[in-house]
């Protein structure tokens, strides 16, 4: 599992092929671009199943689950449509960010 801050050293550009690289760096599996420039990439790591949407801004979205079943399948369908429907509508697509400090 990941859990991503966005941390990319160089000029973030509209997932260029250096973002793309970058992100596959750091997930461990190869990451594509939509026609529309969406990034997209799916993996196993550390026993779970991983995917990653990266958006048109850089904000990268993740599904994990330790079954790549149909319901992951399902989500994984409705993470990447899900954004692409709230841009089309003049939205922006979020999940409620969770830190938990410890000392």
């Amino acid at each position: 599992m990941h859990f991503y801050w966005r941390g990319f050293d160089g000029d973030y550009t509209w997932n260029d092929d250096n973002y793309k690289k970058f992100m596959t760096d750091g997930t461990g599996y190869p990451m594509y671009r939509t026609t529309d420039s969406l990034l997209w990439g799916t993996g196993k790591v550390d026993g779970y199943y991983s995917y990653t949407v990266v958006d048109w801004s850089g904000d990268i979205f993740e599904l994990f689950s330790k079954d790549n079943d149909a319901d992951f399948s399902y989500y994984s369908k409705w993470l990447i449509s899900s954004i692409r429907a709230y841009r089309k509508r003049g939205k922006i697509f979020m999940f409620p960010r969770r830190f938990r400090l410890t000392l």
